[in-house]
């Protein structure tokens, strides 16, 4: 499985690229492009971990563990919004039997790769799928659940 993180595809409603903000780091890590985030209760974004709902953002610029400090480094990320379609690197092949606009919970590995075999507490719906270059599966999703959009919490 190889994977560069979320990228974005297209917008249903036909924007031709997400709007792009600075939001203020919340973790003292490494933060790759492609990686999916999310606003915290303190106000700061961080990278998600093995399952998502809300979501707010992909990052945009890699930041290094050495330079991001925590509550004071910013980097820039793109807003989610429901009618934007990403795409990602999944870790099954099962992915490509998924069924578009049916499949509406899968989850994350980490902050940049698609569980594709977890189909029971995620937010993302699934628009459609392919391959990338390397023969790896690709996710097209649509996330039901945007810091900066429509929000839905049944995902059932």
């Amino acid at each position: 499985m190889a994977t560069r993180g979320f990228e974005f595809a297209y917008d249903l409603n036909g924007a031709s690229t997400p709007l792009i903000k600075d939001f203020t780091l919340g973790e003292g890590d490494a933060y790759k492009v492609g990686d999916l985030c999310l606003i915290q209760s303190d106000g700061y974004i961080d990278k998600v971990a093995g399952s998502i709902g809300e979501v707010t953002g992909v990052c945009m610029e890699a930041v290094s563990s050495a330079a991001a400090t925590a509550g004071s480094t910013k980097a820039k990320f793109a807003v989610i919004t429901p009618t934007q379609v990403w795409r990602c690197s999944t870790d099954a092949s099962t992915a490509a039997t998924a069924i578009v606009g049916y499949t509406k919970t899968w989850d994350t590995v980490d902050a940049n790769t698609i569980d594709a075999d977890d189909i029971t507490n995620g937010s993302m719906i699934v628009f459609d799928t392919g391959t990338d270059d390397d023969g790896n599966v690709l996710g097209y999703v649509i996330f039901s659940n945007t810091t900066f959009g429509i929000q839905d919490t049944d995902t059932t």
